[in-house]
């Protein structure tokens, strides 16, 4: 029985990325430049897949693919969707050309200093992952690998980077909201506001109404199987803010902020950060290391190992739930650029 070629399905991805980089940069219309974007991610996802990152391919759609192309597209809806043209183009051009080459170089330098394209005898391969393979299952009760490394083993990465997600959405917040009082005395908006409006639609609408309840299910299967298999916290939260996006954006963004407030937003981003937290620090309280899940059996039910497969789950929780209501929040203010009243 031959062998699938798969080479060439990996030289036909690589052709169709580079070629959707191309034309995401050079195409004048940002409407259909965000369209390419999203293309361009689902390839990457394609390619993720096919080198076996599973997980990596199912963030890589979520967030690329999907969220990130929907955050464009709320942008675009208050600035327009054509870009102009500046004076001195070409020389700001060869000075971003130079940067990135002399950049490049300096990054290519760097490569005979790391080990060989799959070394077996490099530390990655002959000891950090071997171990992982081997001790996950003892260790923590989790067969996803990937799940017991990001949320076990190495715990204080993923607090910090639920931690980054909280601090871009206080940062977004900050930089984009506009306060009631500056709105009273007149400050002009940045672009008039569309005349159409999606929720005018009744296919849109009936058609998100359907489709949310199993989005949302999705998610929470994504959120409470990232042992068993690829998913977790950040790719169940990413599709939990998509499907009330998808509410949004089907009827409008103030039938969004009356079921979850300005501040009630604000205060869930920070209670998933809060929860992550405090299961390291119950941790300490039980005679063990910050995040050492092992020492939560006596308040979890199981052993040693599903105490630490309980723990992971806790964590994930609050992953969720920050990146879920960070995703809306971040939507909120880049549709209604900052006022919170009306947007896409």
């Amino acid at each position: 029985m031959s062998t699938l070629p798969i080479w060439q399905f990996d030289v036909l991805l690589l052709i169709l990325v580079v070629l959707f980089a191309v034309v995401a940069l050079s195409i004048r219309n940002l409407m259909g430049a965000a369209v390419v974007f999203g293309a361009y991610s689902f390839m990457m996802c394609l390619i993720w897949a096919g080198m076996g990152a599973v997980d990596v391919a199912f963030t890589e759609a979520a967030v690329g693919a999907g969220v990130s192309t929907v955050f464009v597209v709320s942008t675009l809806y208050n600035t327009g969707a054509t870009v102009q043209p500046r004076t001195g183009g070409l020389a700001f051009k060869l000075f971003i050309g130079v940067v990135v080459t002399i950049a490049g170089a300096f990054l290519l330098s760097a490569l005979p200093d790391f080990p060989e394209w799959g070394a077996s005898d490099s530390p990655v391969n002959a000891k950090v992952a071997p171990y992982y393979i081997l001790n996950t299952i003892a260790d923590s009760h989790v067969p996803n690998v990937v799940t017991s490394v990001l949320a076990d083993y190495r715990g204080f990465d993923t607090l910090l980077e639920t931690t980054v997600v909280f601090i871009a959405c206080i940062a977004i917040y900050s930089i984009l909201r506009i306060d009631k009082a500056k709105l009273e005395v007149g400050e002009p908006a940045a672009a008039p506001v569309p005349r159409y409006d999606p929720g005018d639609s009744l296919i849109v609408r009936q058609a998100s109404r359907f489709m949310v309840p199993f989005m949302q299910l999705f998610a929470l299967y994504v959120i409470a199987h990232g042992h068993y298999s690829p998913g977790g916290g950040f790719q169940g939260g990413v599709i939990l803010g998509a499907s009330l996006i998808l509410l949004a954006i089907s009827f409008d963004l103030k039938s969004l902020l009356r079921q979850w407030s300005e501040k009630t937003l604000m205060l869930l981003v920070a209670a998933g950060v809060f929860l992550y937290a405090a299961v390291g620090l119950a941790c300490m309280f039980m005679g063990g290391n910050y995040l050492d899940y092992g020492f939560l059996d006596s308040i979890l039910p199981g052993e040693k190992d599903m105490a630490r497969s309980h723990g992971i789950l806790l964590v994930e929780i609050g992953v969720g739930i920050t990146v879920m209501f960070s995703m809306i929040a971040i939507h909120i203010n880049l549709a209604s650029n900052g006022r919170f009243d009306r947007g896409l």
